[in-house]
């Protein structure tokens, strides 16, 4: 027998990219009197690209669609986080028992509050039961709502109890858990996964204590890489929290997802009376400056690590400089599956590179233009003919496709038939240019030495925890 805890979080029920915005304008009209006067729109960002899905708060997204569910409504709805967990629940691990964890704060801000529309009120996932037992009906269609799947709502009573409050939350998870959890018959080879991402961090670091003291071996951790969808981590249980958020902190580590690592190392050091020491400030310190490059922000990511990397001081002075490290998170994007991204760094790589060349000489050039007047010699490089004459013209076409993009896909841009191939391309480009002559992408990059560091110290945090 298995059991799925699950929490539930603002982003888990989002809008497809082709979402049908008459139909939302029309239902959201309807309920619009229920908003204390807010514009819930759906949102992504203005660069964003073509495939990416939109987002609402949850409590909105449930107010306007839960009345009037049917296929049609459902069929644009999309389900990231959930969809990566279930690919994790197949075979023997499927579940025969799921519970599904709502929050309703009604009770914890006022009316005021409300007219704040960050308010954590919105985000509030009961409204979305009705969505939710459609999906998970769909998905597990020989388990039944109220029967095999259980939903349970956190429903704090006062502001006191509100569940950004650690202490408080897990009292109410730990009386969910023990009132609404008796009658399932939990044997000794009952396997239990929790999912406990979504929601406050106070909720999910309830969720996980409260799993391990009613649980203890039982419990599996499934937990989800926003740059890897489709791809779960299953963390065993251990005797120790802080063992199993390190092991959760090195899992997301290997998929470069330095904000996960963050987080969780946070969480491990906020239950500390005393400061950082030495070692847990340099891993703090590897992860700020990570997290900066994993965003792009790499003129403050060279700032820090010049001030203790004299190589990296003498690097940063290079005009060209950000451009290998655009390239390396290309192809670190490529190994988180992120084949979109991947392909933009690689090409904003170049075209980057060209353009901060000299500013005068290609005011609102194209690719075609601006190559021929910033590179006299660009017929001598083969690599730089094919991105001017070939990868230009497959960048545009691809970025229009809201199929989604396929790792060949990115390297047959390029002109290249494997990772290896494109990666040389992309790194001879940018050493024609630069006249350079780095042996690959990672040695060019700083942020490949700061990866080792932040592993080699994280391990050795774990060996002396």
């Amino acid at each position: 027998m298995s059991i799925w805890i699950v929490t539930t979080g603002n982003s888990d029920v989002q809008l497809k990219p082709n979402y049908n915005s008459n139909k939302w304008q029309k239902l959201y009209r309807e309920v619009r009197s229920e908003f204390s006067d807010h514009l819930f729109e759906p949102y992504r960002l203005k660069n964003a690209p073509a495939n990416e899905p939109y987002t609402v708060p949850a409590r909105v997204m449930g107010m306007v669609y839960s009345p009037q569910l049917d296929d049609e409504i459902f069929k644009d709805l999309h389900f990231p986080l959930l969809d990566t967990f279930i690919n994790g629940l197949t075979g023997k691990n499927q579940p025969d028992k799921i519970i599904v964890i709502l929050t309703n704060q009604e009770n914890v801000f006022s009316d005021e509050d409300k007219t704040n529309n960050k308010c954590p009120y919105w985000q509030d996932t009961y409204t979305l039961k009705p969505i939710l037992e459609k999906y998970f009906e769909k998905k597990f269609p020989r388990l039944k709502s109220n029967h095999d799947i259980k939903y349970l709502e956190l429903k704090p009573n006062s502001k006191e109890e509100g569940l950004d409050n650690w202490d408080k939350c897990l009292i109410l998870v730990n009386n969910l858990f023990y009132q609404e959890m008796a009658d399932l018959e939990i044997r000794e080879y009952t396997k239990i996964f929790v999912s406990h991402q979504a929601g406050t961090p106070a909720i999910s670091s309830a969720v996980q204590f409260s799993s391990l003291a009613k649980f203890e071996k039982q419990v599996q951790f499934l937990v989800s890489n926003e740059y890897e969808p489709g791809n779960p981590i299953s963390i065993p249980s251990s005797n120790y929290l802080k063992g199993i958020k390190l092991q959760e902190a090195k899992e997301l580590l290997k998929r470069y997802d330095y904000s996960g690592v963050d987080k969780i190392l946070t969480e491990v050091w906020k239950q500390k009376q005393e400061l950082l020491n030495v070692q847990e400030q340099k891993i703090k310190d590897l992860l700020a400056m990570a997290i900066q490059w994993n965003n792009a922000n790499f003129n403050d990511f060279g700032k820090a690590r010049s001030k203790i990397d004299k190589n990296a001081e003498e690097q940063t002075k290079k005009r060209w400089w950000t451009s290998y490290e655009a390239a390396y998170l290309a192809v670190i994007r490529l190994r988180q599956g992120n084949n979109l991204e991947a392909l933009f760094h690689s090409f904003r790589a170049v075209e980057g590179l060209l353009r901060d060349m000299e500013a005068s000489k290609y005011d609102h050039k194209g690719i075609h233009d601006l190559i021929e007047t910033v590179l006299s010699d660009w017929k001598l490089s083969e690599d730089i003919r094919i991105f001017k004459d070939y990868t230009s013209k497959q960048r545009n076409n691809l970025f229009h496709n809201l199929l989604g993009l396929q790792q060949e896909e990115v390297f047959q841009a390029w002109n290249t038939n494997s990772n290896k191939e494109w990666q040389k391309r992309v790194r001879r480009c940018l050493d024609f240019i630069t006249k350079q002559e780095f042996n690959s992408l990672e040695e060019a990059s700083l942020m490949s030495c700061v990866h080792q560091e932040l592993d080699t110290a994280i391990n050795n945090y774990e060996l002396q925890t």
